[in-house]
């Protein structure tokens, strides 16, 4: 581990003191700031010296793995920082930094407990495949679908058009993701375009047919087999605009989206964090199951401004469950990724793809857009006025990225896992 900020002397007992493997994203960044603003003494890991948890006021130490999660070496890294800590616990971000762990889970308990799920539980839940035949049984809805090798090979009923293809099992170590998100395919021309693309890897593709609508996303902490708190948020922005990274979100609550997002968790035994996707549509009413993403969301700025503090009530559910308390959810709070926001404005300068059905703001509207919510209206994901360091940061990688002219990914965060 390189050691990127020295941790002071502490008076912490152990169970206090949590290793976080954050990466370099603004979840980590608000898992950190949560545990550190509520009496922890979280140690954050990141994958690069501008990582922003390592900058944060709230990290009582920060370190650089010089190992990725698939590497056998990273689980021994951490195995011995935390050693060395003396901490009570590891928290992490994203489903690669999860499945290392829940592998190794025996390095580390009962000494040092993992918040992360069992393997059946977590397995189950990073297979869309799966998960699309349990939505039926259960009766949520979901769209129709199938694996892409069984439809090109004309195997059971035909889709309609359009059809969005998604990576099926996040998990699966014998075969490689997609190339993206999500991809759509209009007719049987884009199709089998598509098809070619990722021939070899078709059956851990997953085509659905396609369902207007926002992206809704559900954070839910299961505690003891049932939905301790909530909190949701409807994706505004996203980049790629075609389908990627929520870089705009305002907080809402959906009552029917929820119950069966809980539904889904306790089918599969669920206990800890998860985020359970879904597509709503505003005019109908009407929504479909996407996905479950074991692990913090993307927008947990978002849900933490509204009230939820996920990362702080996880860790009181394992240490302190007798002082868990709920709170009030408040509704219309909007956070942003600001340089994800300017990329996704840049997007619609361009006239990037977008989903089936959806048409570009104009130039105009486009700009206006981004300026507006340039007001205190709308959060930023790294700005808090008691902890600026990780805004600077962050603005000094967009200026990097905008010298390189890498226009594409100004200040994008990367997916660390599709974190």
């Amino acid at each position: 581990m390189k050691l990127l900020k020295a941790p002071k002397p502490s008076s912490k007992p152990k169970s206090h003191k949590v290793l976080a493997i954050c990466g370099d994203t603004q979840v980590g960044l608000w898992m950190i700031r949560d545990l550190g603003a509520n009496g922890l003494e979280p140690f954050c890991v990141c994958r690069s010296p501008e990582g922003l948890a390592a900058h944060s006021r709230f990290a009582a130490g920060a370190w650089m793995a010089e190992h990725g999660p698939s590497k056998k070496e990273f689980i021994l890294e951490i195995q011995q920082l935390a050693q060395e800590l003396q901490v009570g616990s590891i928290m992490t971000i994203s489903e690669g930094y999860h499945n290392a762990l829940i592998s190794a889970r025996d390095f580390f308990e009962p000494d040092i407990h993992l918040f992360s799920p069992d393997r059946g539980s977590f397995d189950k839940a990073t297979d869309k495949d799966f998960m699309h035949s349990l939505c039926v049984q259960l009766g949520i809805p979901v769209a129709r679908g199938t694996t892409l090798d069984k439809l090109m090979a004309g195997e059971g009923e035909s889709l309609r058009f359009p059809l969005v293809l998604r990576t099926s099992r996040q998990n699966d170590q014998t075969t490689q993701w997609a190339p993206w998100k999500a991809a759509y395919a209009l007719d049987q021309g884009q199709l089998q375009q598509l098809h070619q693309s990722v021939r070899h890897i078709a059956r851990n593709v997953l085509v659905q047919e396609y369902h207007p609508g926002v992206e809704d996303h559900v954070q839910i902490l299961m505690h003891e087999g049932r939905a301790f708190m909530a909190g949701e948020y409807i994706g505004e922005h996203h980049m790629p605009l075609a389908g990627g990274v929520t870089v705009q979100r305002v907080s809402c609550r959906h009552e029917g989206l929820i119950a069966d997002a809980v539904k889904l968790l306790q089918a599969i035994s669920w206990q800890g964090v998860a985020g359970v996707q879904f597509h709503y549509d505003p005019q109908t009413n009407r929504y479909i199951f996407l996905e479950i993403n074991p692990r913090f969301i993307g927008g947990l700025p978002t849900v933490i401004l509204a009230g939820f503090h996920a990362p702080f009530l996880l860790w009181q559910s394992h240490f302190e469950p007798g002082k868990m308390k709920s709170a009030a959810y408040r509704l219309g709070v909007r956070t942003r990724i600001l340089g994800g926001d300017a990329n996704w404005m840049l997007g619609m300068l361009r006239g990037d793809p977008l989903p089936p059905g959806q048409k570009h703001l104009g130039k105009l509207a486009a700009a206006g857009e981004f300026l507006w919510n340039c007001g205190p209206w709308t959060h930023d994901d790294c700005f808090l006025l008691r902890d600026p360091k990780p805004f600077w940061i962050d603005c000094r990688n967009m200026t990097r990225k905008l010298r390189a002219k890498q226009y594409d990914i100004v200040g994008n965060p990367e997916t660390q896992g599709n974190t």
